[in-house]
């Protein structure tokens, strides 16, 4: 199970694209989800591919090698019931 409180997303120019890497990734055998996007972000379709923040290098790369596109990859982190969203850097 994707910690809730600590995990990486994946940003999409489409909703096209997100569902395509959904696929792909679960096809992988990578936990993942479709999520809404936060509301720190403002880019894309609305949705963002939610999965472990450990293999957020590992998705980045297979998305790239399947040149399904996409509009960034971050790390977003609940602490005191605040919500930090943060570009992701490998």
């Amino acid at each position: 199970m994707i910690d809730r409180k600590h995990y990486g997303i994946v940003a999409f120019p489409t909703s096209q694209a997100a569902a395509a890497a959904e696929a792909v990734v679960l096809d992988a055998g990578q936990e993942c989800r479709l999520i809404p996007m936060p509301e720190q972000i403002s880019a894309g379709c609305g949705l963002v591919l939610q999965t472990h923040l450990d293999e957020l290098n590992a998705v980045r790369l297979l998305l790239s090698e399947r040149s399904i596109s996409n509009d960034g990859c971050y790390e977003v982190r609940f602490e005191n019931r605040k919500k930090s969203v943060e570009v992701w850097h490998d």
